[in-house]
């Protein structure tokens, strides 16, 4: 794993001829993001507290396109036949996620004496924190990239939503920075740890993936020969 992690980080150095780009491409992708980049831009030889900002930052590129345009795309891709079956299934997974924040968001004890205005202000803050320690845990799929999206199924205001994603990231970046520094020339034991999350959760998604598509697919069936037998 750790000749794979290398040849990968020696790929897009070799591609892009710079740490500090290898760093912000990282940064970027998918599962990986700060979790990833800050540990490859530290094994580069950049400073950590260079690569904590330059990760961070380049990593909040997608948080506006997300929480913008994610919806919109997924509602056309369902308009059509050869998406329509993915964009539910990939709906249905992050609205999933978005209710379990919605429901603990309602847990709260609420005084009989509150008024519904405050009540409602209870409930924006614990969903606000619930995104926040969301993309705060440095880990897979918890990430500024799932984070946006679990914001825009939360319906939760833009001037909302991006403050509470922008420092869930720079505290999951601070951790992962902490981490490097303690460890040292060890630090690319992070990549190994962070490559297997992402294989683990890669897999878990592929199939979760799978039996929500047969699920939905079968559910249309279901409907249109219940359809047809009605006519």
């Amino acid at each position: 794993m750790d000749t794979i992690t290398t040849a990968i980080v020696n790929w897009l150095q070799s591609v892009f001829h710079d740490a500090y780009w290898v760093t912000a491409f990282i940064s970027v992708v998918p599962m990986i993001e700060v979790r990833g980049a800050i540990t490859v831009g530290v094994n580069l030889g950049l400073d950590p507290w260079i690569a904590y900002v330059l990760s961070c930052c380049s990593a909040l590129v997608v948080c506006p396109l997300l929480l913008l345009c994610l919806k919109p795309i997924l509602r056309a891709l369902k308009r059509t036949k050869l998406f329509k079956n993915i964009a539910s299934a990939v709906e249905e997974m992050f609205a999933a996620r978005a209710k379990k924040i919605e429901n603990n968001a309602e847990k709260e004890d609420v005084k009989s004496s509150d008024d519904q205005e405050a009540i409602g202000r209870k409930k924006k803050f614990n969903k606000i924190l619930g995104v926040f320690l969301f993309v705060a845990i440095p880990l897979p799929m918890t990430g500024v990239w799932t984070g946006s999206a679990v914001a825009a199924f939360l319906d939760l205001e833009y001037r909302y939503s991006v403050p509470a994603i922008v420092v869930g990231n720079f505290v999951a970046g601070l951790i992962i920075t902490v981490l490097n520094i303690i460890l040292g020339k060890y630090s690319s034991l992070i990549l190994l740890i962070l490559a297997l999350f992402v294989a683990v959760t890669i897999v878990a998604l592929l199939v979760t993936f799978v039996v929500k598509y047969r699920k939905l697919k079968k559910e249309k069936a279901t409907e249109s020969t219940a359809s047809e037998q009605q006519k």
